[in-house]
């Protein structure tokens, strides 16, 4: 079988494959030069034996720009802070990042994945690039594991690869590879892949899993992604049957679901009997997990969001927890008090993708309120607006679930305010009698 970088030529300018350089993570982090663009692979994929000597070397880091998408709660590292008059590009902001995105060193771009894709792929490329491969089969080619998204769109616009050749990284069946000797440098570690802790939920006080469990049919393709909400929706579907997954991501609950049967695929019109996603984050126990399934496909953000693939799933429902949303029914997810806090991510994706298909629908989960019930997640207007209203079908709180997908806009902002916080909901509704005077 051939690699995709067989396949789609991605050996930087057509030249031929040379042998690898194997060096230690000090001498490929003083490879980088002053001006230098560099993309870090995020996620679980993040090199951080590469990250941690670039930071802990005076010079490697200096005036280089760094190019990545670290994932809030997942990924520590603030890239612009690897090195004196480092600056950096991200598509999120991680309370890592926030200071050098106040200080002007870290440059956000509000893209979905899907743009970030294009983004990189329009780009004038990068001097570097730093990933995580497993170590090589017998053939010589190493996998990507299970943490693929952006990675095969980096490498044939990259000068310069440097991998590390983690023994933790799984060489996962399914998952794309790479010939080693197309890799220019190469540091052999062998550390723990990031992740993160699980989240304990009780099922007693699982209100809105089972709110979002009563909208999901026998049968579905779902998508959600890590937290507290998503996670509580998982939990809730053990008497399910038959669901499929195709995701940003495999999470503990996710896994948990296969182990029972309730995900098995066995419903897809495409990747039958299949788990699609681009990367696994979770704890040390999804890691053990998810290592030689054949029933996990790890794939690139090209396919995972792609609106062409997702059309293609029939009853695919789209779970996504979201920070605020107003009476019209537009989405904040990546804002709180003005300040970005977050990102896009796959949000608009997974949500127009779910309206493309067949039976398919996104619901949106968050809490009522906030700061000890003195905040509304409900509000009057957004000031900052991620999702139109338009993306929105079913929006799901403690207090309960609506669909708004086919309603007037009077009638979605008495929706909307049937499912606030209780609190809250007769000063919604002088609100909403004065957003009406300027319609």
């Amino acid at each position: 079988m051939l690699s995709w970088v067989d396949k789609n030529r991605l050996q930087p300018n057509n030249e031929p494959l040379k042998l690898t350089q194997f060096i230690t993570a000090l001498d490929a982090a003083r490879l980088l030069h002053k001006n230098a663009a560099v993309f870090i692979q995020s996620a679980n994929g993040e090199p951080t034996a590469l990250t941690s000597a670039i930071a802990g070397d005076d010079q490697a880091g200096n005036g280089v720009h760094f190019t990545s998408n670290m994932i809030p709660g997942v990924n520590r590292t603030d890239p612009a802070s690897l090195g004196e008059n480092a600056s950096a590009t991200s598509f999120f902001i991680t309370p890592e990042s926030a200071k050098s995105f106040a200080d002007g060193r870290t440059q956000f771009i509000p893209l979905s994945y899907s743009g970030i894709t294009r983004y990189i792929e329009d780009s004038d490329g990068f001097d570097f690039a730093l990933i995580q491969l497993s170590p090589p089969d017998a053939e010589g080619n190493c996998s990507l594991g299970s943490s693929v998204d952006f990675v095969p769109v980096i490498v044939p616009n990259t000068k310069t690869v440097i991998a590390e050749i983690n023994q933790a990284m799984p060489f996962q069946p399914g998952s794309p590879t790479i010939p080693l000797d197309s890799i220019d440098y190469a540091v052999e570690t062998d550390h723990p892949l990031v992740g993160v802790d699980e989240i304990d939920i009780s099922e007693e006080t699982n209100l809105v899993g089972r709110l979002v469990a009563d909208l999901i049919t026998d049968g579905s393709t779902i998508e959600t992604g890590i937290g507290k909400l998503p996670t509580m929706v998982l939990k809730a579907l053990s008497n399910k049957n038959d669901l499929g997954i195709h995701s940003g991501m495999i999470t503990d609950a996710m896994a948990d679901l296969m182990e029972t049967g309730v995900i098995n695929g066995s419903r897809k019109k495409i990747d039958q009997n299949k788990a699609v996603a681009g990367i696994c984050v979770g704890s040390p126990r999804l890691h053990k997990f998810i290592n030689d399934r054949t029933d996990i496909l790890f794939q690139p953000v090209s396919y995972t969001h792609s609106a062409d693939i997702l059309k293609q799933l029939d009853n695919f429902v789209a779970i996504n927890s979201v920070i605020e949303i107003d009476l019209f029914g537009q989405i904040n997810g990546e804002t709180i008090g003005g300040r970005q806090v977050g990102g896009q991510g796959g949000l608009v994706d997974f949500m127009r993708g779910a309206k493309l298909a067949k039976g398919g629908r996104s619901v949106v989960v968050l809490s009522a309120s906030a700061a000890g019930n003195t905040i509304s997640k409900i509000v009057p207007k957004l000031e900052m607006v991620t999702c139109l209203r338009s993306d929105v079908d079913y929006v799901v709180t403690e207090h309960g679930a609506v669909d708004i997908r086919y309603k007037n806009v009077g009638d979605r902002a008495a929706a909307l305010i049937s499912i606030a916080a209780p609190e809250f909901r007769n000063e919604l509704t002088e609100n909403w009698k004065d957003l009406k005077l300027n319609l």
